[in-house]
């Protein structure tokens, strides 16, 4: 079993991906109000519900919430943060 370290300040750990492919990123807390990661944290919702417990999980595929999170921080600040 794999210890996970406190996120630094500033950034929140989300799971990203399906059971046994999921993978830990951590995203700046200040992208999470973007319309494009707001759109997959709906989607979130959706599968999971808004009770989860722990880790936020996010049902998509890494890459694709990559692109998000890259897209969104372009536009945000014109660098790039993940």
């Amino acid at each position: 079993m794999e210890v996970q370290q406190a996120a630094p300040k500033g950034y929140v750990p989300i799971l990203v991906g399906r059971k046994e492919g999921a993978k830990r990123l951590l995203v700046r807390a200040q992208l999470l109000n973007h319309p494009a990661v707001l759109g997959v944290l709906e989607m979130a919702a959706q599968e999971y519900g808004y009770q989860q417990h722990g880790v936020l999980r996010v049902p998509c595929d890494v890459e694709h919430f990559q692109r998000v999170i890259v897209a969104a921080s372009r536009r945000k600040t014109g660098s790039c943060f993940l």
